[in-house]
């Protein structure tokens, strides 16, 4: 049995699909599908009820080949935030848990339009933090014009 540190989750072991040699002294791993090996994580991870530990938080959004700052504009929140769910610094909300996994269903069945929604309210917020507010004073108190 191979525990698979490579995916950055403590908690993944491979009973096959693998080969390990000695090559120059060194124990080598290679696995021969990588990228269904990533996939059956994900789904396990997405599949699973409880909430996404930072470790998976983070590997799904590698896998969804996201930055943290295209998926902080995503959520409404900054990549600063998203660094520190992945550091296990801030709790994941559970809306943003939701979120996430709905992005990975929708990249791997192309049949949840959860995305464009998630541009869709991050455009608006981001329309609505540009508006400006123009204040005057008037008779020593403020007033917004307009």
């Amino acid at each position: 049995m191979y525990h698979y540190t490579e995916s950055g989750l403590p908690n993944v072991y491979l009973k096959n699909g693998y080969t390990a040699a000695i090559i120059g002294g060194e124990e080598c791993t290679s696995i021969e599908d990588i990228d269904g090996l990533h996939q059956a994580i994900a789904e396990s991870i997405t599949a699973n009820k409880k909430s996404l530990s930072k470790s998976e938080f983070k590997f799904l959004r590698v896998e969804l080949n996201l930055s943290q700052k295209v998926l902080g504009k995503r959520f409404g929140v900054s990549e600063q935030t998203i660094a520190r769910y992945e550091k296990g610094q801030s709790v994941i909300p559970r809306t943003t848990d939701a979120a996430l996994r709905s992005l990975y269903a929708e990249s791997r069945y192309k049949n949840n339009p959860v995305s464009y929604f998630l541009d869709l309210l991050a455009d608006v917020e981001a329309r609505q933090a540009e508006e400006k507010i123009l204040l005057q004073e008037i008779h020593n108190h403020w007033e917004r014009v307009g």
